[in-house]
């Protein structure tokens, strides 16, 4: 339940346009969006914050959303620089904390005040704001950790237009599904407004693997229906693909299933991903172009 975050959310937005909680009816995608005043999913993007212009002019228009990572280790005021350059460009931002690390910190209460600051300035920007703690959880902290620091942290920033939920290791949805659940109780499942993951092309650039960041999608969908969770509001923080087809596949999930909020492109070389070039960056100009994207 929402709670007081929600009273403050509906005098703020009007009653029609606030998120509904998990434990209500399946919703739309036009109820889904009307937070942010569309009725279709927001293709966005994370980058480098010394490449965001460069990359903004290369992608072109469409973008509706910007992946940011912020520490709570390192004040309430981390990257809120970055927060208020998407506001004014009309953007969502994502912000994904951590905690320099310290999980057990996070367990026990350690950065709930500075949490509670920095929850309290994003509020106060008065825009709708997607709020994340310790994306990609696996192979960092444990479940349990995971759990416990969420219970401590997520309810501060549940509050007028900040809406929270988790950004999970999409590929345990490939062969690891028991995994992927112990880190969403329904505990979490009962604070979250909306559920992600990140989500990458297997193999390499040079040998690609069989399993596509599109599948992975419809993969999360089904997973929370499974739960019976299905009008959840669905984000991917980060995707990417080797090809133009995995990146144009990808985009069409993100347009096609229901209820989906936002799916930011990973715009940078690092790990399993890489920036955006040749016909790999058409293929995401055209997904950017779909009058079926905001």
């Amino acid at each position: 339940m929402l709670g007081g975050a929600a009273v403050g959310a509906a005098g703020a937005l009007g009653a029609s346009t606030v998120l509904a909680s998990p434990a209500q009816a399946a919703i739309s995608r036009t109820s889904i969006r009307a937070i942010t005043g569309a009725g279709t999913p927001l293709i966005g993007m994370s980058a480098p914050a010394s490449l965001w212009s460069q990359r903004v002019q290369q992608v072109g228009p469409g973008l509706g959303a910007r992946r940011i990572f912020a520490n709570l280790a390192d004040g309430a005021t981390s990257q809120l620089n970055l927060v208020e350059q998407a506001h004014r460009a009309g953007l969502l931002p994502i912000i994904s904390y951590k905690v320099g690390g310290d999980i057990a910190g996070a367990v026990n209460g350690r950065y709930n005040a500075v949490a509670e600051q920095a929850a309290a300035r994003l509020a106060s920007y008065d825009k709708p704001t997607a709020v994340t703690f310790w994306h990609e959880p696996y192979g960092n902290v444990s479940p349990a950790q995971y759990v416990a620091a969420s219970k401590q942290l997520l309810p501060l920033f549940r509050r007028e237009k900040l809406r929270v939920g988790p950004i999970l290791n999409g590929w345990l949805l490939d062969r690891k599904q028991d995994t992927f659940a112990s880190f969403c109780p329904d505990a979490l499942f009962n604070l979250w407004d909306w559920f992600g993951i990140d989500t990458y092309e297997s193999g390499t650039m040079t040998a690609p693997g069989t399993v596509k960041p599109a599948q992975r999608i419809a993969a999360l969908s089904a997973f929370l229906k499974s739960r019976g969770r299905a009008g959840l509001p669905i984000g991917v923080g980060e995707y990417n693909g080797y090809s133009a087809t995995s990146i144009a596949d990808a985009g069409e999930a993100l347009l096609s299933t229901p209820n989906v909020w936002f799916g930011c492109m990973w715009n940078a070389t690092g790990g399993v991903g890489y920036e955006l070039t040749g016909d790999r960056l058409t293929a995401f100009r055209k997904t950017l172009a779909d009058p079926r994207s905001a």
